[in-house]
């Protein structure tokens, strides 16, 4: 491959990753819930009012969030990271958060019933008024 060749090759590159990048960052601007998947990166969202009920989670890493009135009921949550966490009015009800880590959390009218607890770390966690 010659040198022009290379130039124009390197530069096609480039402009595809930018572009990449700059649609990344506006889509990840516009809406923070598309980050909410299986072993999605979520670490400081900020979420308030919504419905994850019945979805698949697993290792999603929620450290550092601030999570006010959302509903996990039933969804699969098994090695979930909500360290450093803020959970206000949040529901877990019958959902899988075997493996979970809430260290260091604050939970405040949070609801476990019926939940899969198994291997779950609550260490250092401040609970208030648990529903």
């Amino acid at each position: 491959m010659n040198t022009m060749s290379q130039t124009i090759l390197g530069l096609m590159i480039a402009g595809i990753l930018a572009a990449a990048s700059t649609f990344a960052f506006y889509a990840r601007s516009l809406d923070q819930s598309a980050d909410v998947k299986m072993l999605g990166n979520c670490e400081g969202c900020v979420f308030d009012g919504q419905d994850f009920s019945e979805r698949k989670l697993m290792g999603i890493n929620l450290a550092s969030a601030q999570l006010s009135n959302i509903v996990f009921d039933r969804a699969a949550m098994n090695i979930a990271i909500f360290d450093g966490a803020s959970l206000r009015g949040v529901s877990f009800v019958g959902s899988d958060l075997s493996g979970a880590s809430f260290v260091g959390s604050q939970l405040e009218n949070v609801t476990f019933g019926g939940a899969g607890l198994s291997g779950a770390v609550f260490e250092g966690v401040v609970s208030q008024n648990p529903a």
